[in-house]
């Protein structure tokens, strides 16, 4: 029976991966998204790095939601060399709803989607050379979502 094309090129990527170095593959902070509380999310992935306030983050969501179930936020920061954005709500169970990381290069800016079980602060984290700088936003549910 012939190879099909659809079979080789299955076959050489499965290959190809095998022989990929760890270091090319791209890194998830599991413990960091399986913490139960947003004090063990941060220590997984900053140590003991301190929170600044920061005005030049902006944070963009509905203040007021009728449900949690689809919940847009954005991020962005005019803070510069951004090494990462991290979203964090602290009544979630896991608190830690995304992380991001940037090079030089990039435009610090972050949109996505999440869920929300209940009334919560948004926390958003930028990671710079110069420290971690955080902003947060009270959100409220009006009514029960499940997660």
């Amino acid at each position: 029976m012939p190879l099909s094309r659809r079979t080789f090129i299955k076959g050489l990527l499965g290959f190809y991966t095998a022989l990929l170095p760890q270091s090319l593959m791209a890194i998830w902070p599991k413990q960091a998204f399986i913490a139960t509380e947003v004090d063990q999310a941060l220590q997984t992935l900053y140590g003991d790095s301190t929170l600044q306030p920061s005005d030049e983050i902006d944070l963009k969501l509905n203040k007021r939601v009728e449900n949690g179930d689809n919940i847009a936020v954005s991020v962005s920061t005019t803070l510069k060399s951004v090494e990462s954005i991290t979203l964090l709500v602290k009544e979630n169970s896991p608190p830690l709803v995304a992380s991001f990381n940037f090079d030089n290069e990039s435009i610090p800016y972050l949109s996505t989607r999440f869920k929300l079980s209940q009334s919560s602060e948004v926390i958003a984290i930028i990671k710079t050379p110069q420290g971690l700088f955080s902003h947060q936003q009270k959100i409220k549910v009006l009514s029960g979502s499940c997660v």
